[in-house]
């Protein structure tokens, strides 16, 4: 049985749609990380660039929810939904960790420095480190609970329908 050519370049243009997507949102993530990595050896710069990463894609999964095909089946809904309730916490623990590593203060904390770092770079790569950490770490967990909660109003969604199909019946 073969697949329709419309079916298969609408595919594609999905497919193509999230490599494109992902490529602007490493291109941010390099942006963003830039200023620290730039003047450290981050430790760090993982979970900092996987914070980022869930708190771009889920803001924009829960956005464009109705045309994500990858989203139809609802065994993939109900995995994603189970996979974010542990995603919450890995996040969380992680914002808390680093969040109070930043109050210590301590740039060996993050990294050794790359050039000599003075009071005041240290103070404002700091204030630029904490300010980051905090928009992006508590920007994942937001995003992610406004896709969890996306997800339950679909299911809701499809559930009523069926209802309505079978009380028609």
């Amino acid at each position: 049985m073969q697949m329709p050519d419309s079916l298969n370049r609408e595919n594609a243009f999905h497919f193509i749609r999230e490599i494109v997507w992902f490529l602007i949102t490493a291109t941010v993530i390099y942006i963003i990380l830039f200023p620290v990595v730039s003047k450290i050896d981050y430790i760090y710069w993982k979970i900092n660039a996987f914070f980022i990463f869930i708190a771009l894609t889920y803001f924009r999964y829960s956005v464009t929810f109705k045309s994500l095909p990858f989203l139809r089946p609802s065994w993939v809904r109900f995995l994603i939904f189970t996979v974010n309730l542990s995603l919450f916490i890995f996040i969380a623990q992680n914002e808390q960790k680093l969040i109070s590593m930043a109050d210590n203060f301590y740039i060996e904390d993050f990294g050794f420095p790359h050039v000599f770092i003075n009071e005041l770079s240290k103070r404002d790569l700091f204030k630029y480190l904490y300010s980051e950490l905090v928009f992006f770490s508590t920007g994942s967990l937001v995003t992610l609970s406004a896709f969890q909660i996306r997800l339950i109003i679909s299911y809701w969604q499809y559930y009523k329908h069926q209802a309505n199909m079978l009380l028609e019946d």
